[in-house]
C-alpha cells in the first residue's frame, strides 16, 4: 500500500511538471513574439502587409462602375438644314459660361449659395465648345438666320451672334423634385465694314426642366431639352426680327 502510494505521488508531481514546463514554454513563446513585434523587421513586414492590402481595396474600387468618369455631350440635331431664307452670312464667335459653371464637371446646387461639383460626371469637352457646336446646328436647322459659318471661315461675316451661359447646373434643392437649369442670353447684330451695327436680336432665354431621375445621364437629357427649346424660340424670334426689316 505504501508502494502505491508513493507512485501516485510520483505521478501527480510528474504531471505539476509536465503543466509547469507548458506554461513556462507558452510564455517563452509569448515574450519571444513581443520582441518580435518590437524589432525593426516586424515593423516593416506589418507595413508592407498594410499598404499591400490598401492597395488591393482601392485597385478594387476604382475598378467598379460606381468610380468611372463619365463624360457626356450636347446632342447635335440629325435633321438636314432648312431652306435658308436668307442671304446673310453669320458667324457665332463667341460662347461665354458664367465662371461659376465653367468647369467640365457637372455643377449641382444644393442649397441658396451652395454648389458641388461632380467628380465621376462632367462634359466631355469644355463646355463652351460643346454648346456653340450645339448651337450652330440649331442655327443651321432653322433656316433663318442663312449661312452660318464656323470659326475662322475665309466668308466675311454680315452678322455675328454671341451667346453668354448665366446658368447651368442641376438644381437639387429639393430632393424630392431635382431640374436641370440653363439660362442664355443671346446676341445678334449685324457687321458693317467690320464693326458692329443695328441690333437684330438681343434677349435672355431661361429654361427649367424636371429631371426623369437622379443620374448625371438625366441632368444631361435635361439639359439637352432645355437647349432645344430655346433655340426654337430664337429661330422663330430672329425670323420676326428679320421679317420686320425686309
Amino acid at each position: 500500500m505504501k508502494t502505491h502510494a508513493v507512485t501516485w505521488s510520483g505521478i501527480l508531481l510528474h504531471r505539476q511538471l509536465q503543466v509547469s514546463s507548458v506554461a513556462v514554454s507558452r510564455r517563452s513563446a509569448e515574450i519571444h513574439i513581443a520582441l518580435e513585434r518590437d524589432s525593426p523587421r516586424f515593423g516593416r513586414l506589418t507595413l508592407c502587409t498594410t499598404l499591400f492590402l490598401a492597395a488591393a481595396l482601392m485597385y478594387g474600387c476604382s475598378s467598379g462602375p460606381e468610380w468611372t468618369r463619365r463624360a457626356y455631350s450636347f446632342s447635335l440635331d440629325a435633321d438636314p438644314p432648312a431652306t435658308n431664307a436668307s442671304e446673310e452670312i453669320v458667324t457665332l464667335s463667341r460662347v461665354a459660361i458664367s465662371p461659376l459653371f465653367q468647369s467640365r464637371s457637372f455643377t449641382y446646387r444644393t442649397a441658396e449659395n451652395a454648389y458641388k461639383q461632380d467628380p465621376y460626371a462632367g462634359f466631355l469637352i469644355p463646355p463652351e465648345r460643346t454648346l456653340g457646336e450645339s448651337i450652330r446646328v440649331w442655327m443651321r436647322v432653322g433656316g433663318v438666320f442663312g449661312r452660318v459659318v464656323e470659326p475662322g471661315s475665309s466668308l466675311i461675316p454680315t452678322r455675328n451672334a454671341e451667346v453668354f451661359v448665366n446658368e447651368l447646373y442641376g438644381d437639387f434643392r429639393n430632393a424630392s423634385q431635382p431640374a436641370g437649369k440653363m439660362e442664355i442670353h443671346f446676341l445678334c447684330y449685324e457687321i458693317k465694314d467690320g464693326a458692329p451695327g443695328r441690333i437684330v436680336l438681343d434677349k435672355v432665354y431661361a429654361r427649367e426642366t424636371s429631371l426623369k431621375g437622379k443620374t448625371p445621364g438625366d441632368l444631361m437629357t435635361s439639359w439637352d431639352s432645355d437647349l432645344r427649346a430655346i433655340m426654337e424660340e430664337v429661330n422663330s424670334e430672329y425670323a420676326k426680327a428679320n421679317s420686320s426689316v425686309y
